[in-house]
């Protein structure tokens, strides 16, 4: 097989779950610019292994599990790093992948507040509750999809999505959501 004739077959399978996984990867890492990096390792990953790729059965879940172990790999090597690693702030937010065209200006405005909020409590849950929380209530994965992804058990997940739901909740029900999160170098917390 040629070069140019296994890439327009690799473009072939990813083309229809590229931009689900975009959208994952914003919602994962809640930075545009990450999320491209992440979307681009798991297409590498993808192209690497496009035999394996070509075979499977539900590609989608393959990739955005691809993806998810990715992610907790990299945010736990993250935290074993000396430096500490801010967050990037409002600006790297884009919830703008929303239709809109049928909202009145004031709806628009009350619902980018409502996801603004969101986000920003979803940033105060570790990584991995962050995930799980877009992967099944903004992704719409299912228990069993969800499975497939983390590989853990469906109970495990019911939990960890009970207890993130609840703590997203406090969060959101605090009035200190749009404050900035500032940590001190050092800081012991």
């Amino acid at each position: 097989m040629t070069h140019d004739s296994r890439k327009n077959q690799f473009e072939a399978l990813l083309r229809p779950h590229f931009d689900a996984l975009y959208a994952a990867a914003c919602r994962m890492t809640l930075s545009p610019v990450d999320a491209e990096d992440l979307v681009q390792e798991v297409a590498l990953k993808a192209f690497e292994r496009l035999d394996e790729f070509e075979r499977i059965k539900y590609p989608r879940a393959w990739l955005l599990k691809v993806m998810y172990n990715k992610f907790v790999d990299e945010h736990r090597s993250s935290q074993r790093s000396p430096v500490d690693q801010a967050a990037t702030g409002l600006d790297s937010e884009e919830p703008g992948d929303h239709q809109r065209s049928d909202w009145l200006p004031e709806d628009t405005f009350d619902r980018e507040i409502r996801i603004t909020r969101v986000l920003m409590a979803m940033r105060r849950l570790d990584s991995e509750s962050a995930s799980l929380v877009a992967l099944r209530d903004i992704e719409g994965l299912t228990i069993a999809e969800l499975q497939k992804v983390t590989g853990s058990p469906s109970g495990t997940i019911k939990s960890k999505l009970h207890r993130s739901r609840a703590k997203l909740g406090r969060i959101l029900s605090r009035d200190e959501i749009l404050k900035p999160e500032l940590k001190a170098i050092g800081d012991e917390q």
